[in-house]
C-alpha cells in the first residue's frame, strides 16, 4: 500500500471510530437519559480528535514499516488500523479490562481485514472521499451550531417582554466544594477572603447555612428549582427534567437575560439539564484539550490524565475552568447585552475543588504557614477519629493548596465586582455568594465529597450584597437551607414565586421576625456504584438521609443505623447521641420530621 494511502487509511479508521463513539453516546443520552460526560460539541469534536490521534499513529506506524515492505500490506494496514478502531470504543463499556478488549478488537479486525482487503483499490478511493467530505462538515458543523446558538440567544432576548422598571440584576455565585470552615469571614484561623469579607461587612451573612445534598449536581438543581433533592431526577447518572421550573425560566418570563457560566462543568454542565432556561450557557470549552477528552483512546487507552499531569493541566481531568475564564466569558455575555434589560446570571467557580490547582502565588500562599495551628488540628482530628485516610503530610499539603484556592476565588470575585462597579452596575445587583457543598480532609476518616451527609459537607458559605438595596452588617444565627433560595433570590428580585416552594430568607432580615420559626433542613445523598471506596466511606452503605431541627442533626444510613450529634455541643459530630435515653424524644421528633420530608413526592 503507499504511503499517502496508509495516512488515508489512518484517518479513515480515526473518523469512524469517532462516529461510532457518537453513536454510543447518543444513544446513552436520547434513549437511556444518561448524563454525558461532554457538551454536545462532542458530536464533531470527538470524530475529529479520533482523526488526529489515529493520523499520529500512522506515522508512527509508517516509521516502523518503512524497512519492512510486509508491513504496508493492506491486510496488515487494516488489522492494525482496525483493531486500534474497535479498542476505543470498547472501553466506553467501563467493566471491560483493556486487556480483554484489546483481545477482542484484534479479533473483530482481523475479521474486517479479510473483508476489505481483496478490495483494498476500491476501499482507498471511497475512503479518500469520505475522508476529505468528513473533514470539511465536522468543523462546519462546529460553526453553524455556534451560529445558531448566538442567533437563537438574540431572538429570545430581543423578543422577550420589557422587565418593569428599576427591577434589580441578579448575580448568583456559587463557589463549588467551599465549606464555611475554610471561609475567612466565618471566623477560620487563615485570611483566605479578606477581600470579600470587607465587602460582606455591608452585606448580609448567614452563618449556619446548610446545603441539601454533599456533591455537585443535585445541590444546584435544588437552589435552582426550590424542591428536595428526593423530589428532582437530578442524580449521578440522570439529569434534571422538565417537571420543576426553574429560576431562569422564570426570570426570562419576567424580561430578564438569563446567562450561565460554570466552571464545574463536569457537574454543572449543560448536559446535566440545569442549563434549562438560560438563553447564554458557557460550560465546555471548545478547545484541543477538550476535544481528547471526547475520545476514548487519548482519554483512557493513552492516559491522558497522566499527561496532562506531567503538562501541569490536572485541572483538565476532573473537567473544570479558571475563575478567570469564567469571569472573563460572563463579562463579555454582559457588554453584548441590550442597556435597558436586567440580567440573572449564574457563575460556578471550580478554583477550591480537587485537584487543588491554584495558580502562583495562591498555590503556595499558606504552605509551611500556621504549623502549629494546622498541627493541633490533625491531632485533634486523630483523636477524635483516629489515623485519617491518607498521610497526615498528604492532607496538610492538600488543606493549603485547598485554602488557596478559596484565597484565589476571593481574589477573582473582589475583581469581578469591581468591574461592574465600573460599569456602573453593582449599585442596582444583588450579590448572592454561597456554595454547593463543602469537603472532607480526614474528618470521619473521610476526604472529598459526596460521601457522607456531616457537617463538612453541608456547612456552606451565605452571604447577600447589595448595598443600598438592603440593609448590611447583619449576620443571621439561625440555621438556614439552600432549599429556600429560590424563593430568596425571586424575593429580592420583586418576582412573585409562581409555586416556587420554599420560604425567603430575608424573612430573617427584615421585620418582622418571626423567633419561633423552626424550619426542617433536610439534606440527601445517593448511593452510586462510581463511589471511592474508601471503607469507611457512609455511602458505601446505601442512600443517606438527614435532617436539622434547632441544633441537633440526625442521620439514617443506608444500612438503618441512626446518628444524632448536637451541633452546638459538638460541631465535629463525635458524640452519638442515638442511643441515650435522655434523647430518646429527640430521635422520634426527628425520625418523624424524616418522614415528612423525606416521603412526600419523593422520586428515589
Amino acid at each position: 500500500m503507499p504511503l499517502p494511502a496508509i495516512l488515508l487509511t489512518a484517518l479513515g479508521f480515526g473518523l469512524a471510530t469517532g462516529l461510532i463513539e457518537v453513536g454510543i453516546h447518543l444513544f446513552r443520552k436520547l434513549a437511556l437519559g444518561r448524563i454525558l460526560a461532554f457538551g454536545m460539541d462532542f458530536v464533531w469534536m470527538t470524530p475529529l480528535a479520533n482523526a488526529g490521534v489515529f493520523l499520529l499513529l500512522g506515522v508512527v506506524f509508517l516509521l516502523v514499516a518503512l524497512p519492512v515492505r510486509r508491513m504496508r500490506s493492506p491486510a496488515v494496514v487494516y488489522a492494525c488500523f482496525g483493531t486500534v478502531m474497535v479498542f476505543g470504543p470498547l472501553l466506553l463499556a467501563g467493566r471491560i479490562h483493556k486487556a480483554a478488549a484489546l483481545v477482542l478488537a484484534l479479533g473483530v479486525a482481523v475479521a474486517l481485514s479479510r473483508k476489505l482487503t481483496p478490495r483494498a483499490a476500491t476501499v482507498t478511493r471511497v475512503m479518500a472521499r469520505a475522508v476529505i467530505g468528513l473533514l470539511v462538515i465536522f468543523p462546519l458543523i462546529g460553526m453553524v451550531r455556534y451560529g445558531l446558538l448566538r442567533r437563537a440567544e438574540r431572538q429570545a432576548i430581543g423578543s422577550r417582554a420589557a422587565a418593569t422598571p428599576g427591577q434589580p440584576n441578579i448575580l448568583l455565585l456559587v463557589l463549588d466544594t467551599v465549606r464555611s470552615w475554610d471561609v475567612g469571614f466565618y471566623g477560620y484561623w487563615r485570611p483566605t477572603t479578606p477581600k470579600l469579607g470587607q465587602r460582606l461587612e455591608r452585606g448580609v451573612i448567614f452563618d449556619r447555612a446548610l446545603a441539601p445534598a454533599s456533591w455537585t449536581t443535585p445541590s444546584h438543581a435544588v437552589m435552582f428549582t426550590g424542591y428536595q433533592p428526593t423530589e428532582l431526577s437530578a442524580s449521578w447518572d440522570t439529569p434534571l427534567d422538565t417537571r420543576q421550573r426553574t429560576l431562569a425560566e422564570l426570570f426570562a418570563e419576567r424580561g430578564y437575560a438569563t446567562g450561565g457560566f460554570v466552571g464545574n462543568y463536569r457537574y454543572a454542565g449543560s448536559a446535566t439539564g440545569l442549563q434549562r432556561g438560560f438563553d447564554h450557557y458557557e460550560d465546555y470549552p471548545v478547545t484541543v484539550e477538550q476535544a481528547l477528552r471526547s475520545a476514548q483512546l487519548p482519554a483512557r487507552a493513552f492516559t491522558l490524565g497522566s499527561i496532562a499531569e506531567q503538562l501541569g493541566k490536572r485541572r483538565l481531568i476532573h473537567g473544570g475552568k479558571d475563575a478567570v475564564d469564567v469571569n472573563t466569558e460572563f463579562l463579555g455575555w454582559l457588554d453584548r447585552l441590550p442597556n435597558a434589560r436586567p440580567f440573572f446570571a449564574f457563575l460556578n467557580y471550580f478554583d477550591a475543588h480537587a485537584p487543588y490547582t491554584p495558580p502562583p502565588p495562591w498555590d503556595s500562599a499558606f504552605a509551611g504557614r500556621d504549623l502549629e495551628t494546622v498541627e493541633r488540628y490533625w491531632t485533634r482530628m486523630e483523636q477524635v477519629f483516629g489515623a485519617g485516610p491518607l498521610p497526615r503530610r498528604f492532607l496538610q499539603e492538600t488543606l493549603d493548596a485547598y485554602d488557596g484556592g478559596i484565597a484565589y476565588l476571593d481574589h477573582q470575585i473582589d475583581s469581578l465586582l469591581t468591574q461592574l462597579e465600573a460599569r456602573g452596575l453593582l449599585r442596582n445587583t444583588v450579590v448572592i455568594l454561597t456554595s454547593d457543598h463543602g469537603e472532607h480532609f480526614g474528618e470521619h476518616g473521610l476526604i472529598q465529597h459526596g460521601n457522607s451527609l456531616f457537617l463538612p459537607l453541608l456547612h456552606v458559605p451565605l452571604a447577600v450584597y447589595a448595598p443600598g438595596l438592603l440593609p448590611g452588617r447583619i449576620r443571621v444565627q439561625a440555621a438556614v437551607t439552600l432549599k429556600d433560595l429560590a424563593a430568596t433570590i425571586l424575593d429580592l428580585a420583586g418576582v412573585p414565586q409562581a409555586g416556587v416552594p420554599g420560604r425567603s430568607l430575608m424573612a430573617w432580615v427584615r421585620p418582622p421576625f418571626d423567633p419561633a420559626r423552626t424550619d426542617t433542613l433536610f439534606a440527601a445523598v445517593d448511593f452510586h456504584r462510581l463511589l471511592p471506596r474508601w471503607p469507611v466511606s457512609p455511602i458505601l452503605r446505601g442512600d443517606m438521609r438527614s435532617v436539622v431541627l434547632d441544633s441537633l442533626h440526625y442521620i439514617r444510613n443506608g444500612d438503618g443505623v441512626e446518628e444524632l450529634f448536637h451541633l452546638g455541643q459538638d460541631s465535629r459530630e463525635t458524640r452519638n447521641l442515638a442511643g441515650q435515653p435522655l434523647f430518646g424524644s429527640e430521635l422520634e421528633r426527628h425520625r418523624a420530621a424524616l418522614a415528612r420530608v423525606a416521603g412526600r413526592n419523593s422520586l428515589k
